[in-house]
Order: C-alpha cells, then structure tokens, then sequence
C-alpha cells in the first residue's frame, strides 16, 4: 500500500465533524500517557491531552537525568467556525509539506524530521483561519503576532511571519503552495506534490525558493515503494541551501518490515564532501513493538565522517504507556 498523505486524513476527519454533531453536544476528551527513555539520553516524560471543543491543549511535563522538572504548554487553541471556515487562536501545531526527513514547505512549525524517539512538537503562536472543501484547503496563518523578528537565525521558528497554504487534490495527486512573508527572509515560495504512481509506488518532490539569505532556497525529490507484505522502501535526496556548509546535500535511504505488531527499521543518511568539509554517514538502527497502550522502542545511531567529529554514537530505548 502507498504511504498514506496525512493531509487527507486531517480533511476527511474535519468535514466528517463538521458534518455531524455539534461541537457543543460533543462529550471532552482526555488523553494521557507517560514514557521512560533510557540510554545515551536517559528522561522521564508525560503527555496529557485535552479536547472539549472549543479548546483543545497538550501539556509535556520532562524530567532529564540531572536536571529539573520541565513543564511546557505545547499548545492550547481556541477554535470556532467562521466566514465559511474555522478559525484558531493560540498555540499550535502546524506541519505542512510531503516529505519523510525533510520538508522545504514546513515554514510554520520547522521541526526536527530525524530526531530518534522524538516527544510531543511544541507549537507556534499564532492566529489562523483555515477553510475546507471536498477536495481543496486553504490555510492563512499569523504566526508569532507582534514579535517581529527572533534573535537568531537558529530561531527562525519565532519569527513574526505571515503564511499561506493551497492544497488541492486531483485524483491520485496531492498539491501544495505555500507563501510566506517575514523580515527575516523576505518572500518565501514553494510548491509540492505527491502522486500515486501504482498499488505500491508513490512519488513527491517539494521546491521553495527564499528572498533571502542570497541563493537561498529548499528542494526534495523522494519516492516510496511498499509491498503487500508490509516491506517499504523510502529514498529522498535533498538540497538545503541554509544549513551549514557538509549539510546542504543529503541523500537518504530506509528500509523497514512490519511483523505483526513489530516494526524493524534501518536507514543510511549520506553527506557528501562538500568544498573542503568531508562528507558524513549517519546510519540508525530501531525496532519498535506496539500493543495498545503499550510501545517498547530501541533506537541506535552512528556517525562517521565529519558528523563524527561533533556527535557522539547514540543508543535508546524507551516504554511509554497510554491512558
């Protein structure tokens, strides 16, 4: 089966409520769960959600050997209808864009795609309007209101930004657009899409090009194969143009099998020489077992090369129990 386009899934499940009971009448929703991480990076983490339309919030309590207790408000919106769409205010999560490591259209969220057992994303604030329709959606964002610009540029996730997004659906493809204003960068435009190519093969590529820095600019290629016995290929090459010089080129191959309620994964991420930086290899290893509400999980990571120079070999196994 090809891998499914989460973008899909969040318009079908928002015009299914949409279409039926009122936010109102709808009975709150609590979700929790709690996770001990071991290894190189050994923490405690707990999880809860909230949904009792029209407020909706996560909140993350962390606990890192060593350190205090660490309580974050990763997001808590506001949400109405309004003007034909819906309306959010507050703090939220907002990923756009096709691709598995990597995404040139995530201008909102910008997160960390390869981060090895990764906990729950923080979100922006920010203001939004989002409008759906059978087979289109059109996002306009405000994020980071009245901020202006970040400190830094490792921070452009703070910056006051004003952002717009078009999906279209034609068929077996999915379309996107995005168009970002800041001070930092300027005008920011890009496009993507993802086609079903067969029953097993599925195809995207995302292209965003930046005002500024000079020669700024984002592209993905990548393609996904699965087979029927729940074997699946994913390749992706990259180009980033704002990183640092040994990490503006990436190649990417993954291979994962699914027994049962058993995932095993492994994957090869290649830096080539760059000027006069080496290039890098950074290979991960995980295995995964899920059993509601349970998930056991085992990560292990190398690095050689330049990359192995400034990181340390990684290893990391976690439980995490839902409620």
């Amino acid at each position: 089966m090809p891998r499914p386009d989460p973008h899909r899934a969040v318009l079908a499940l928002t015009l299914s409520l949409a279409a039926g009971t009122p936010a109102a009448a709808r009975a709150a929703e609590v979700i929790a769960n709690v996770r001990g991480q071991f290894g190189t990076q050994a923490l405690q983490a707990g999880e809860l959600r909230l949904q009792d339309a029209p407020l909706r919030s996560v909140l993350t309590a962390t606990h890192v050997d060593g350190s205090e207790v660490r309580l974050r408000l990763n997001e808590l919106t506001y949400d109405r209808a309004l003007a034909g769409g819906f309306f959010s205010a507050g703090k939220k999560v907002m990923s756009w864009d096709v691709g598995y490591a990597f995404r040139p259209l995530d201008v909102v969220q910008r997160e960390d795609r390869r981060a090895v057992n990764p906990l729950a994303l923080e979100g922006v604030p920010m203001l939004a309007w989002e409008h759906f329709a059978a087979d289109s959606a059109t996002t306009v964002v405000w994020a980071n209101p009245g901020r202006g610009e970040a400190a830094s540029a490792i921070a452009q996730k703070d910056d006051e930004a004003i952002a717009i997004r078009q999906y279209i659906q034609r068929g077996s493809r999915d379309e996107y657009a995005v168009l970002r204003l800041s001070r930092r960068n300027g005008i920011e435009a890009g496009a993507s899409f993802s086609q079903v190519a067969s029953d097993g093969i599925e195809l995207h590529a995302s292209l965003l090009w930046q005002q500024r820095p000079a020669r700024g600019g984002k592209a993905l290629a990548g393609f996904t194969w699965t087979t029927e016995s729940k074997f699946s290929v994913l390749g992706e090459a990259w180009t980033d143009r704002s990183a640092m010089p040994g990490q503006q080129h990436n190649r990417l191959l993954r291979a994962s099998q699914y027994f049962d309620d058993v995932e095993v994964s492994a994957d090869v991420l290649w830096q080539p020489h760059d000027g006069y930086m080496p290039g890098s290899r950074i290979a991960t290893f995980s295995a995964s077992w899920k059993a509601s509400p349970w998930l056991l999980s085992a990560s292990y990571r190398h690095f050689e090369g330049t990359a192995g120079r400034y990181a340390k070999d990684l290893a990391l196994a976690s439980i995490q129990r839902g409620f």
